[in-house]
């Protein structure tokens, strides 16, 4: 048993729920030495989380031996060196699952499989943007984002258990396993040398063709039909956990892009 594997064993039971899904990303990019410093991330912020508990010491203590020791075994890891490094570099990574999960809801069928991939990338999306909480105030376009991944994560594993997909229904996200972390993380974090200009999910750029309807308004680019639509379904996977505000947020996104094309 490694000693990641150990200490997530001893998780305070008030915390398991809440810290299991953080562990699994950890555990991931812990197989690839380049990503070792998302892990470090990862444990820094279970760690800001027990502490809060203020009577698991221990549990506390074996965190901050393990984030000491890696630290030392990675002297010139800069990612880890430096805070601000490191806040860009999960703002980055986060962005870049984000893509791909944008390019992912935009396929029209996918297998069970696909769609399990989608969930726990979906997760990892949320995990990560918590763990931004360790660098300071989260930004609101991160919260948001989190919320979104967390909303669409819940949804997609409901449709998986209601025999979305083409083979048998996923089992829950959680328990402490990689399947909670993004299935293949890039080989080394993404280069953190500016702050990514974050955006509300976005739809693919070129439809063949514009709407055209019948009751005399601007004809609607494809486009932004399928983005309205998109936003949509947040909002809705949004209620479904009772955030209205970030259903009221989505659902105003909405309207902007919709009014230019209303007579």
């Amino acid at each position: 048993m490694s000693a990641l594997d150990t200490i997530a064993s001893q998780v305070p039971q008030e915390l398991r729920v809440k810290l299991m899904q953080h562990f699994g990303i950890a555990k991931e990019y812990e197989k690839n030495p380049e990503t070792i410093s998302i892990t470090y991330y990862c444990l820094m912020y279970i760690a800001h989380e027990a502490l809060k508990l203020q009577k698991e010491k221990q549990f506390v203590s074996n965190v901050l031996d393990y984030l000491e020791t890696t630290k030392r075994n990675n002297p010139n890891d800069e990612i880890i060196r430096s805070l601000t490094t490191g806040q860009a570099t999960i703002e980055e990574l986060i962005t870049l699952l984000v893509g791909e999960t944008n390019e992912a809801e935009n396929e029209e069928v996918k297998t069970a499989d696909e769609l399990r991939l989608l969930m726990r990338k979906h997760y990892t999306v949320g995990g990560l943007t918590d763990v931004l909480s360790v660098f300071g105030p989260v930004k609101e376009d991160f919260i948001t984002l989190g919320k979104i991944a967390k909303s669409r994560a819940v949804a997609i594993f409901r449709e998986l258990k209601a025999g979305g997909g083409a083979s048998s229904a996923a089992k829950p996200p959680d328990s402490y396993s990689s399947s909670n972390a993004a299935a293949m993380p890039p080989s080394r974090p993404p280069v953190a040398s500016s702050q990514p200009a974050v955006q509300m999910p976005q739809a693919p750029s070129s439809y063949p063709g514009a709407y055209d309807g019948n009751s005399g308004a601007k004809s609607v680019p494809f486009d932004v039909i399928s983005q309205a639509q998109k936003l949509c379904r947040y909002a809705n996977s949004a209620l479904e956990h009772e955030d209205v505000a970030t259903a009221v947020k989505n659902c105003e996104q909405v309207l902007q892009l919709l009014r230019p094309y209303n007579n």
